[in-house]
């Protein structure tokens, strides 16, 4: 079995997820990748009578869950049998996209049936590709001609708010806007599944901002923030190496990955990442003989400016944060949030790096060494 990739593709009506389907295959077969598609289990169920009009929308969108969890189940299976160095899964829309149409309470509701919170699915796919409905910066092609789907263009864009808020909080979310004519950006999305999938190699390029310590409050009222708590350890093992454990989330909803980083530069770095069970994470973080250091943090994920931000908040800083973006390229450029207050870029300062504040101001031992 080779490396297995599984995506979601999101988004509001007429965004161009199924077209972006065929695409995408093309585009990874051409690479030698297998692909497996998921088409979108709504349209199959409406196409056949079942409805939220027919069956109530709780009903509905309970069947529709339970459907796309097995496809998606049998699809995985699939792709491990593959004997495909790469296989990838393209799920036209993913098991959180439901969230956007029924209560928490109802939502909990049924995914609790397969022992699922919200946190565990948002991880359970290694990327989501939130494509930005045509309704908003593309009006001249919204169409809904040819769907089951009749939303009107204020519709449209008010549910593309909905999914794209729902999504916020996964490990990694990428926007794809309207700002390009259609084949760009099929083009643009390709490149982002491509750095996501490590194709050459699966590079992190971050920078990094000191700011101000941020209004909390003023975070909570974004509708697209959400926070996520993170409990991170660095080891170094005489089997292993040097790599680092993360906890995600809280409670029975966390999620647990093990991350191994090779520095190419301050910029840009190999990383690859894996989930492990609680009880290794637990074994990791057990043997303190090899436990550099640990540190918690509240993650403030944010999708603005069709951007995907990460701002950390620290136990031990009252006066500062970080906030972190990722990109294509070392030259690619960005637009920072207007409600944060930069004090300066520290992408290449060793003392605002997580190992070193982990080491610092975390559980401390003997002999840390920094890279």
């Amino acid at each position: 079995m080779g490396k297995i990739f599984k995506t979601a593709l999101t988004g509001g009506p007429c965004g161009g997820k199924s077209q972006a389907l065929g695409y995408l295959k093309n585009r990874l077969e051409a690479l030698g990748a297998e692909v497996f598609i998921l088409n979108e289990t709504a349209s199959e169920l409406m196409n056949s009578g079942i409805t939220p009009e027919s069956v109530g929308s709780y009903e509905f969108h309970s069947r529709l869950f339970e459907k796309q969890f097995n496809k998606e189940k049998e699809l995985t299976l699939k792709a491990q049998a593959s004997k495909a160095e790469l296989a990838v899964i393209l799920c036209d829309r993913g098991l959180l996209d439901n969230r956007a149409y029924v209560t928490r309470e109802e939502f909990e509701r049924y995914s609790a049936k397969f022992g699922l919170g919200e946190n565990q699915i948002r991880c359970s796919y290694d990327a989501v590709f939130h494509l930005v409905t045509a309704a908003d910066g593309a009006e001249e092609s919204y169409n809904l001609d040819n769907s089951v789907r009749k939303e009107s263009p204020c519709q449209a864009k008010k549910l593309d708010a909905e999914l794209l808020a729902a999504w916020t909080g996964a490990p990694h979310l990428r926007i794809i806007d309207n700002s390009t004519g259609f084949e760009q950006k099929l083009e643009r999305l390709y490149a982002e599944v491509k750095a996501a999938i490590g194709i050459p190699k699966p590079l992190e390029i971050e920078r990094k901002f000191l700011i101000e310590y941020p209004d909390l409050e003023l975070l909570k009222s974004l509708k697209t923030c959400r926070r996520v708590p993170i409990t991170q350890a660095y080891l170094n093992t005489p089997d292993e190496g040097r790599f680092r454990i993360r906890k995600r989330g809280e409670g029975k909803d966390a999620v647990f990955i093990k991350t191994v980083k090779n520095k190419i530069n301050e910029l840009t770095r190999v990383e690859v990442e894996s989930y492990i069970s609680e009880k290794e994470y637990l074994s990791y973080l057990g043997n303190k003989r090899y436990v550099d250091g640990v540190i918690s943090k509240d993650r403030y994920c944010i999708a603005q400016n069709s951007t995907y931000y990460e701002l950390d908040v620290y136990p031990f800083f009252n006066d500062r944060a970080t906030l972190e973006i990722e990109l294509l390229s070392e030259e690619q450029p960005y637009v920072l949030p207007d409600f944060v207050k930069v004090i300066r870029e520290v992408t290449f300062e060793q003392e605002y790096k997580n190992k070193y504040l982990a080491v610092l101001y975390g559980d401390r031992c003997d002999g840390a060494q920094f890279e």
